[in-house]
């Protein structure tokens, strides 16, 4: 399970690398300093948000299934079959960006992909989406595998999600506890089966549509789906994330993560609000039911309560008076923990009906507490354990400079956020190619601390790559598709 651990980290560490350039690109464009044409602008666009998801979801899987190993054992061939339907998947969304300038976002709501055929080939538009399909594919064999081994270590659903314990109250069930790690990758298999089985239906819908199977389909359920496989997806990155933490966070703290009630309780709710937690997003759709609508609200407010109290509390509780070391970890952790913390307020208040109808469509709330959550939380937390596995693997301490690293990351990554919130609260849009001159001024200053957060991570990436080839050395020779 090593080297399947650290192939999955690396290459979604690399395609992070790659994306971060993009990022710069994109905000260098915005700014007024390049001026790219806007079909290749969106094209990036796409290949930026598309990209930067896959990238560590990626990493999440490889280290989930390394943190379970102890106790519970993936199936090693079908991670390797996984690992490679997910990189023909990203190969196939490189080309059809890149090459067929697709431009269609993230979300490819329709009928944006076919009315698109002036800028790109129908050809590309189904590339791009056939990428996005094997993507979908390969994570619901990785759900399907993770589901069958931890509810066949633990002895079932039930106890492998604890249900004995937590309906008894705790007062009975206590001697077979799944542990914390166990919880996280139940809660991620389950709404990731979820996720993409809707997904995958709605995207062999479209591909019937655009060969003249099927006639239009009902475009306001399209959306509703679309939404929830992609929501779905980029919560579950940092809920993998979790899943790392938990086993991360006690080496460092030297504190067992003990599974109690109240976290068995935020884990079996998780499974359930994030299935609607999407909700915020079509607030805009005024023929949605109402019933729906309300649904959607109220999910959007509590589906962060398990999180913070579980895991949010949970680790700030094992840091106090830990005599915790400042090193490179311990820094990243604590950056994690803030920026789910900040990243999650900022979907909260997204939620909230009036600001989301004045803010949604700015840089404040959508790209400013995404990209908060995601490269302070989910990001920091997988630097975190591919750092770690590097370090036991390689069994050599970290370059020196790779501290200074870790806080130039925290300090451009605050810039970085506070110019996309103060930006969306002055009303500048997202997704615009071109800013009129007086936006350009925010995406300038962006630029210093996008910069900061580049050189933080081409930092940690020397540290990493120089010790990697003594951590290959203490995995065993044998060939990848047999190795475990």
């Amino acid at each position: 399970m090593r080297r399947i651990a650290l192939v999955y980290m690396l290459t979604g560490f690399l395609i992070f690398l790659g994306m971060i350039q993009l990022g710069l690109w994109m905000r260098l464009s915005q700014a007024g300093i390049l001026s790219p044409p806007p079909v290749l602008f969106y094209a990036i666009l796409t290949l930026h948000g598309t990209a930067q998801l896959s990238a560590f979801l990626l990493s999440g899987m490889g280290g989930l299934a390394y943190a379970l190993s102890p106790k519970v054992r993936l199936n090693s061939s079908l991670l390797w079959l996984v690992y490679g339907i997910y990189m023909v998947g990203v190969i196939l969304v490189l080309i059809s960006t890149l090459v067929g300038k697709v431009g269609v976002g993230w979300t490819m709501l329709p009928p944006l992909p076919f009315a698109g055929v002036m800028t790109w080939s129908m050809a590309m538009a189904t590339a791009f989406m056939v990428g996005v399909f094997s993507v979908a594919l390969a994570f619901l064999l990785y759900c399907v595998n993770a589901l069958y081994a931890i509810v066949k270590a633990d002895g079932g659903v039930s106890k492998a999600l604890a249900w004995r314990y937590l309906f008894s109250g705790g007062r009975s069930g206590a001697e077979s506890l799944p542990r914390m790690v166990d919880l996280a990758g139940m809660m991620v298999a389950i709404d990731g089966i979820i996720a993409t089985v809707v997904g995958a239906v709605l995207l062999i819908a479209l591909f019937a549509t655009m060969a003249g199977i099927l006639p239009n389909l009902d475009w306001l359920v399209v959306k509703n789906g679309l939404y929830l496989f992609g929501h779905m997806v980029a919560n579950l990155i940092i809920y993998l994330a979790a899943g790392l933490l938990y086993t991360a966070l006690p080496a460092y703290t030297n504190r067992e993560w003990k599974t109690a009630w109240y976290s068995i309780l935020g884990w079996n709710l998780a499974i359930v609000l994030v299935l609607l937690a999407y909700g915020h997003h079509v607030y805009q759709d005024f023929v949605q039911p109402l019933l729906l609508q309300m649904t959607g609200f109220i999910d959007s407010y509590l589906v962060g309560l398990p999180a913070l109290l579980v895991t949010i509390l949970g680790g700030l509780a094992l840091i106090y008076r830990s005599r915790l070391r400042w090193a490179v970890s311990s820094i990243l952790m604590v950056l994690g923990l803030g920026g789910w913390v900040f990243g999650g307020v900022g979907a909260v208040i997204d939620a909230t009906i009036p600001l989301n109808q004045l803010f949604h469509n700015t840089l404040l709330w959508v790209p400013a507490h995404f990209h908060t959550y995601l490269l302070f939380g989910a990001v920091a937390f997988n630097l975190v354990f591919l750092y770690r596995l590097i370090t036991e693997f390689s069994n050599s301490k970290g370059l020196q400079v790779s501290r200074a690293a870790a806080g130039l990351y925290g300090i451009g990554g605050a810039g970085f956020f506070l110019t996309f919130f103060v930006a969306g609260a002055y009303g500048v849009a997202r997704r615009f190619a071109v800013y009129p001159p007086e936006w350009q001024v925010f995406a300038q200053g962006g630029i210093p601390s996008i910069l900061l957060v580049d050189l933080a991570v081409l930092g940690l990436a020397v540290d990493i790559f120089t010790r990697l080839r003594a951590a290959r050395q203490t995995i065993s020779p044998a060939p990848a598709w047999r190795a475990g």
